[in-house]
This record gives C-alpha cells, structure tokens and sequence, in this order.
C-alpha cells in the first residue's frame, strides 16, 4: 500500500469529495435525468471509488483538519475569497460609466478566468486567481481605483493572502495531478477532485432554485462544514 505524503490540503479535498458524492448519491434520481450517465450504478462507483482511495491513502491523515497548517490554509481561502469579492463589487459600482476599463482590468487580474469557479468553491481555481491578480496588478490600474473610492488597503489584503497562499502551491500542483507527479494516489486524487468538481457545476445550476440541495454541491461551502 502506498501511503502518500498527504498536505492538509490534500486531505480536506478528498474528504469534501467524498461528501459531495454522498450528496449526489442522495438526489441521483432526480440528477438522472441531466446526463446520461449519471445513474445509481454511476453514484454508487464514485462513492466506492473515494472511500476506497481514502482507505488507501488517507486513513492515517484524517486528524490533519485538525492541524494548524489546515486551519491557516482555511483562513487565507476565506479572506482571499471575500476581499475579491468586495473589490469586484465596488468596481461595478465605481465603473459602471466606463465599461472599457472594468473589462480589461477584470481580464487582466484574473477575474474572467477564476472568478465564477472560486466563488462556487474551487479552490484551486481561487489559488490561481490569487497569484494572477498579485502577478498582474499594475500600480497605474491600483491608483485609478482606489481614486474612484476603493480602499488602498484592499489591495494590500489581497497580495498577503496572494503571499500566504504561495506556501501551498505543491498541494495544489498535487491536486491538479501535473504529468510532473508520478504517485499513483496523487492522481487518483486529481482525477476524483476533476471528477467531482464537474459535478458540482452541472449540480449547481441544475439547483439553482433550491438553495440548500445547491449548497451540498458548492466545494467550498463543504470544504467549511467538514
């Protein structure tokens, strides 16, 4: 049995997907009427397919959430998330009478790209987003909206939790499973987090209308409750 050298990260990631894929068990057939091969038989598979890989390589690992390298993962996701929201927000209101640079500055910091994955829970999609926006934040841009009202701190919030993040970047490259990984479990986990995630996006919009069933597909909301 191989036992990965597991980041607590890495641990609240399969154990979400696995509580997603109860959930998804749960409403299957209403859900089985979306896709064509999403079935009992299919919800089932997915369900023996995590708790086997977290009998694998987890069972040893699962007090990590109790770790305090978890809990500061945790808060820097959080206040990353929210300070990226808040900005976006007030820019919306601030440049509503120029669309044009609302546009290019959303496009350029990452907004267009990870924005909608992030808020419904992807956190290597908000990983990213965080270290485009610090990597492409020009100081021109930073000045022009801060003058329409925005905070200069907020900016400052945003590039620590950019910073902060940075000392997780090999769980996140781990989960997105690059060909530079050569463990076995560390794809099976990449490809069970790709799996569930897209999942999670079809689930989302299908419950749009009914909150509470939407809130067990968001990751990130999961991610919190675990």
């Amino acid at each position: 049995m191989e036992t990965l050298t597991i980041c607590p990260t890495s641990t609240a990631t399969i154990l979400a997907c696995q509580k997603i894929a109860k959930s998804f068990k749960e409403n299957i057939y209403e859900l089985s009427s979306v896709r064509k091969e999403w079935d009992p038989e299919y919800a089932t598979s997915l369900n023996i397919w995590i708790q086997d890989t977290i009998e694998k390589h987890y069972v040893d690992t699962l007090d990590a959430l109790e770790d305090s390298k978890y809990r500061n993962w945790h808060e820097i996701m959080v206040a990353g998330l929210q300070h990226l929201k808040v900005l976006r927000a007030s820019m919306k209101v601030d440049f509503k009478d120029d669309k044009g640079f609302l546009r290019d500055f959303f496009k350029t910091v990452g907004y267009n790209d990870y924005f909608s994955d992030a808020k419904n829970g992807d956190h290597i999609s908000l990983y990213k987003f965080l270290k485009t926006f610090a990597e492409n934040l020009d100081e021109e841009s930073r000045q022009k909206i801060v003058k329409k009202g925005s905070m200069d701190s907020l900016f400052d919030k945003i590039l620590v939790c950019s910073n902060r993040a940075n000392e997780y970047e090999d769980c996140f490259v781990a989960l997105e499973g690059e060909a530079k990984l050569n463990s076995h479990g560390k794809r099976e986990v990449a490809q069970i987090y790709a799996e569930i995630q897209d999942i999670c996006r079809i689930a989302i919009a299908y419950y749009q209308f009914d909150p509470i069933k939407r809130d067990g597909f968001n990751f990130y909301k999961t991610l919190v409750n675990l």
